[in-house]
């Protein structure tokens, strides 16, 4: 695969996941989703060859970043949404300030985990 297609793909699915996010206890595994999809990303593009560590870890920030801005925008619709009732505002308020410490480190350990995930996909191809 190409590396435009696994942006749009990639952008994509992070919305997606972290729409899943806001589902109460099951949300929890769109960490381990997130994981498997940049594992698959950075094998999928281990393929195009030795440049692969480095656009893997460009697609692994990019997805990171479009997950956590819009892990952000969801928490803040949930903390000063008019709908959201007194207790449940204290919950956003604590998830709020996850996706904004997010903002920062997910697209860290994205790259990182799509960079890995090339790099040793590479090396077991190249031997």
């Amino acid at each position: 695969m190409r590396l435009f297609p696994l942006f749009v793909v990639g952008t994509v699915g992070f919305v997606l996941i972290s729409y899943f996010e806001q589902v109460p206890v099951l949300g929890w595994l769109g960490a381990v989703i997130s994981v498997v999809a940049w594992v698959t990303f950075g094998r999928a593009l281990a393929r195009d060859g030795a440049s692969a560590t480095i656009s893997s870890g460009i697609l692994g920030a990019w997805t990171g970043f479009v997950g956590a801005l819009s892990a952000w925008a969801f928490q803040t619709g949930n903390l000063l949404g008019l709908t959201t009732p007194g207790l449940d505002r204290v919950g956003a308020g604590f998830g709020f300030i996850g996706a904004t410490l997010g903002l920062v480190y997910w697209p860290l350990i994205g790259a990182a985990i799509c960079f890995a995930a090339a790099f040793f996909s590479l090396g077991r191809r190249l031997a």
